[in-house]
């Protein structure tokens, strides 16, 4: 889940290098196109690295909760929050997945999960 907080670090580092960038372009005019491709080019990598470390967050998320079968209430309330907040994102399918699964298999996370009674 942590690794979810790599999309809001790339998200800041486009917004300062675009900031930075369009701050060149106003000092130095259009005549110098190439300091603004540097600070492009800087705000293109930050906004890459967040993106493949969400990327690999979202791939650990659905490792757990389909491989491991791990179910608990928490996870169920988490994966429906999750999920339809990633709609809102770059990772469409996987939020919609997240939501699906969950609502399916609702009756797995809000079972008891003790140990089971004698007859």
């Amino acid at each position: 889940m942590w690794l979810q907080l790599a999309q809001l670090v790339g998200l800041a580092g486009t917004v300062t290098g675009m900031m930075k960038a369009f701050g060149e372009l106003k000092t130095s005019g259009t005549g110098d196109p190439s300091k603004l491709n540097g600070a492009i080019g800087e705000v293109l990598i930050s906004t890459f690295i967040g993106i493949a470390v969400a990327f690999v967050g979202i791939v650990l998320v659905t490792i757990a909760i389909t491989a491991c079968r791990y179910r608990s209430v928490w996870m169920f309330w988490f994966l429906c929050i999750y999920g339809g907040l990633m709609i809102f994102s770059y990772f469409v399918p996987f939020g919609l997945f997240f939501l699906i699964f969950a609502l399916v298999k609702k009756e797995e996370f809000l079972r008891p999960q003790g140990p089971a009674l004698p007859a």
